[in-house]
């Protein structure tokens, strides 16, 4: 019987060590590889953000709430805050230099040098992704399609409900007080512009109360376009007029909203300083006080309240339903349903800009959202039979200052979000949940939103500086109305707007 087939040569041994030995190195390397791999994987992303800042101080990286946010991303966030003031200016400084975060809010999709710089690839066509990411795919088709720039989407969009973001607020306990009814017509809301200046509404013996503030900004009409939309039964900017889009200021219904606006100035029941007050100040004029009408989104109702019954405990700042047009329809302005967007830049590489649609992805998820709007569960809000409500803890940690900038980067899709503020009461949240759904049914969307002409990018600036520094001559008495007639009749026969009013027509029967 041959035995040598049950024995290992000294050769055979040893090679067959040096091969478990080299498995074993192998393996452990292997292993290794793949831990530091994971530990790779699991280490949060770094990002830089560019965001406005809407409370009254920057969001600190210490802050509790803004570190839930980042444990439930994953993320370490180094964030670039800009007032609101300022944040216009210093977009398109950012914007003009190139060098970008990674991920930048511009506010307004459809600003030329967002296109330009969009079609040019300055920044991720996203469009191919979205369908990856489970959140940002749930939203609304609207809420994508009215944030393309030539069909394509370059970033992610703010979502914002469809109805909540116009209106005008009114100081319902000064109404009560003068026993007037709540305004429905221009006219009787100037009535009620007068008696708030002259018939002393907040009781304190002093000639010391206007009936409306307000700012005008560096593109519109700003916290007074509300009129305009009112006497011009129209959305925004443009208008649809015999089958064209046209500049709306420069219809015939115009002229009625600056006879208004001249005779309310004349008689002083607007602010004085209207063209060059801030934001801000117009804002703090209203809840100190001071004034009783003020054009504003629905949603900071309760902030305006709040702040007024540090003053007068019976304080209401009531959102209006809606203003009749002067041909007798309701009117209310329907959203879009975004308010800008993120844009991420091609010098990101690819692999980090799908890592930033993550990001976005968990953000705006019910579960990281909900973080932003009301702080930690059980320690800054309460639910009951469905409702949220703040607790004490929430004004300590001043949740609604902080609320008011992490909403910027973290605001979920929701029709009711503009009746919620931090710490409303439950009767005044159902108060605005009633007007969204009254608004639904006549609400006006904006019919020329998403239209670009190409002319209208280069000189529609320009042409829009002209018609709103003529807007503020006649409103303060610097031109006449007759002056504006002529101005229209020029602007009108102008080669430039000719050719930008038929471009955006036909944009928008190619819509």
């Amino acid at each position: 019987m041959n035995t040598n087939k049950h024995l290992f040569t000294k050769s055979t041994v040893i090679g067959l060590i040096a091969a478990l030995t080299l498995t074993a190195c192998s393996s452990g390397q292997e292993a290794t590889t793949d831990k530091k791999a994971e530990a790779t994987s699991n280490e949060p992303i770094k990002i830089s953000m560019f965001t406005n800042q809407q409370g009254a101080q920057a969001v600190d990286p210490s802050n509790p709430i803004l570190q839930e946010i980042e444990k439930k991303t994953n993320a370490k966030l180094s964030i670039t805050w800009v007032p609101v003031n300022t944040y216009s200016e210093k977009t398109k400084v950012m914007l003009a230099s190139g060098d970008l975060s990674d991920l930048t809010l511009v506010m307004n999709v459809f600003d030329s040098q967002v296109v330009q710089m969009a079609t040019s690839g300055a920044f991720w066509d996203i469009t191919p992704y979205i369908k990856d990411y489970k959140t940002l795919s749930a939203m609304p088709a609207v809420v994508w399609d009215n944030a393309k720039i030539k069909g394509k989407n370059y970033g992610i969009p703010r979502p914002r409900p469809l109805e909540g973001a116009w209106g005008v607020h009114v100081r319902k306990d000064w109404l009560d007080k003068l026993g007037m009814k709540v305004p429905e017509t221009m006219d009787e809301m100037y009535a009620v512009l007068k008696a708030f200046t002259e018939k002393d509404p907040d009781g304190n013996g002093k000639a010391d109360t206007i009936g409306i503030t307000g700012q005008v900004d560096a593109d519109g009409m700003g916290l007074y376009g509300w009129i305009e939309d009112v006497f011009n039964n129209n959305n925004g900017y443009w208008k649809l007029s015999n089958n064209q889009i046209t500049i709306a200021s420069l219809e015939p219904s115009e002229r009625k909203a600056l006879e208004w606006l001249k005779k309310a100035y004349d008689e002083k029941v607007l602010t004085q300083d209207f063209a060059v007050i801030k934001n801000s100040q117009a804002r703090e004029q209203y809840m100190g006080g001071k004034a009783g009408v003020l054009g504003s989104a629905l949603n900071p109702q309760w902030l305006y309240t709040d702040a007024m019954r540090k003053i007068d405990p019976k304080a209401d700042s009531l959102p209006l339903t809606y203003l009749m047009t002067p041909d007798g329809n309701k009117f209310a302005a329907q959203d879009p349903g975004n308010f800008g967007m993120y844009v991420i830049p091609k010098t990101v590489p690819e692999a980090k800009m799908k890592q930033l649609l993550g990001f976005m992805d968990k953000i705006l998820s019910d579960d990281v959202a909900d973080i932003a709007a009301y702080g930690i569960l059980d320690k800054h809000y309460t639910i009951k039979d469905g409702f949220k409500q703040a607790t004490e803890q929430a004004k300590v940690d001043n949740i609604p200052d902080v609320s008011n900038n992490l909403l910027q980067i973290a605001q979920k899709y929701d029709k009711y979000t503009r009746a919620y503020y931090n710490g409303i009461p439950k009767e005044f949240y159902d108060r605005s949940k009633k007007i969204i759904d009254d608004r639904g049914a006549f609400s006006k969307p904006n019919v020329a939103y998403g239209l670009i002409s190409q002319t209208n990018l280069t000189s529609g600036p320009e042409l829009n500086k002209k018609i709103l520094d003529m807007k503020i001559k006649v409103i303060m008495g610097k031109e006449s109305l007759a002056a504006w007639d002529e101005f229209v009749v020029k602007t009108k026969t102008d080669p430039t707007f000719q050719k930008i009013v038929q471009e955006m027509t036909e944009a928008y029967k190619n819509k």
